[in-house]
Order: structure tokens, then sequence, then C-alpha cells
């Protein structure tokens, strides 16, 4: 199944029925499918196949390069991170999912930890990902 794959269109977003994966959800979708199939995170080259050879491409059908996807990384680490506290209950503590990143060996760019500060500027989109992945998952249940 090809897929081309855009950013939803301009409007609220905070009803599950306007919950649209977005470009960004997924290849981070393309990066946790990778892993569940070879126990390891992808490198982007091998993300970069896995999202091609399932059909998943970006703007203009193109497949996604390498270079692009290494941007979406650590948005995805620091989100895995945040949604495992999300399981939990609303609102993930910016603190706890900072320091559980500090723990796992979660840094940002120049190997700088992880701050709350961090957390709290994605934290929005952090949880519409919950939310557009939570009605994804079970649409795909029920579809």
């Amino acid at each position: 199944m090809d897929a081309l794959i855009d950013d939803p269109p301009p409007g609220p977003e905070s009803s599950p029925e306007n919950a649209v994966l977005t470009t960004a959800d997924r290849y981070y979708l393309g990066w946790m499918e990778y892993q569940a199939e070879h126990n390891a995170e992808p490198t982007a080259e091998e993300l970069f196949a896995h999202l091609a050879q399932h059909g998943t491409y970006g703007r203009g059908g193109k497949p996604v390069s390498p270079a692009n996807l290494r941007h979406y990384f650590l948005p995805a680490r620091v989100y895995h991170v945040w949604a495992e506290h999300r399981t939990a209950g609303e609102n993930p503590a910016a603190d706890a999912v900072a320091q559980y990143c500090t723990a796992q060996g979660i840094t940002g760019q120049y190997n700088k930890p992880i701050t709350t500060a961090y957390i709290n500027e994605h934290a929005e989109e952090f949880e519409r990902r919950w939310q557009a992945l939570t009605h994804h998952h079970a649409n795909a249940q029920h579809g």
C-alpha cells in the first residue's frame, strides 16, 4: 500500500475525530515497527529503507532522505519515554520524563541532557501525538 503523507489540514485537533497522523507520527510508527522487528533502533539509512519498503513516503511521493529522518530521532526517543509515563496517567511530570531520559542515556545536541523545559515545550505536541496514535491503533483494530 503506497500512502502519501502530508501534515493534517489546519484546524482543531483535540477531538479524536480530528486525530490525524502527521508526517512525523508516521515516521515514528515506522521507527517503532523497525525496532519491534529487529530489536534495535534503526540508523537513519535503515529507517529510510524500512519506510520506503512499507510505502511511507514524504511530500511529493518521494522517499525521505536519511539526513531528513535524523531530525526525527531525538523527538521520537523523548516522545517514547513521555508516552511510557503517559500510560500511567495524564500530564506526565516533565522532571520525571527528563530524569528518565538521562537515566536511559537519551541526550540532546552535543550530549546535553534533556531538560524539563524541552519536555514542557513539546508536551502539547506529545499529547496530540498520543491522541492521534491511540485513535489510529483503535481504528486499525476495528477496521
